[in-house]
């Protein structure tokens, strides 16, 4: 038999290794749950412009599509389905608000709530309604929410902070920043100081 030449067997086995390895990863169960894990994490959205997966945004999109029983898409819906797009984003202290288009006739939009404890973003909640109507958020009007009582408003985002003002229930305020987590709650800022999310609607 003619001999193979020692630098074809090297050239074989290189090859061997780099086509069995990435077919064994694949079919073995750790790899085809790595691979799963890779394939849902570039279906999240991102405004960086890279592939990374946004934290605020993946702990929005599963409890805002529990809402609407709509599904999440990137980049855009179908023509003629309605879909969850993410329109916009704002950033806080250890919160986020997120709003997502519905891609409907009637040009709803959902905003879905989250926040960071202990290094990992959580869902809130979320509400949905006209562009216009979507509250709270920054820029946007909202309305204080306590029956019978009045909500306190605080000198920081904090239940330890001095209350300055206790504003009755039906009364309206001009969200102007936030949202900050702190003490297990959602705060916002209007022109007198910090509210509990709890007690805002839109």
């Amino acid at each position: 038999m003619p001999q193979v030449p020692r630098i074809a067997l090297v050239v074989a086995a290189i090859l061997a290794v780099l086509l069995v390895v990435p077919v064994a990863y694949v079919l073995l169960p750790a790899g085809r749950a790595a691979v799963a894990q890779q394939t849902a994490a570039s279906h999240l959205p991102s405004t960086n412009g890279t592939t990374a997966v946004d934290p605020p945004q993946a702990a929005a999109i599963p409890g805002v599509e529990a809402k609407t029983h709509l599904r999440y898409r990137a980049g855009s819906c179908e023509a003629g389905t309605a879909c969850l797009t993410v329109a916009s984003e704002t950033m806080g202290k250890d919160a986020a608000a997120v709003v997502f288009s519905t891609a409907s006739s009637a040009a709803r939009q959902c905003v879905g709530y989250v926040y960071r404890r202990d290094g990992r973003w959580h869902f809130l909640d979320a509400v949905c309604g006209l562009p216009d109507e979507l509250s709270p958020l920054v820029a946007h009007d909202a309305t204080v929410h306590v029956p019978g009582n009045c909500a306190n408003v605080r000198d920081g985002a904090s239940l330890a902070a001095r209350v300055v003002a206790c504003l009755n229930d039906g009364t309206t305020v001009h969200v102007d920043a936030g949202p900050t987590y702190a003490d297990s709650r959602l705060w916002w800022h209007e022109p007198q100081g910090w509210i509990a999310h709890d007690f805002l609607t839109g």
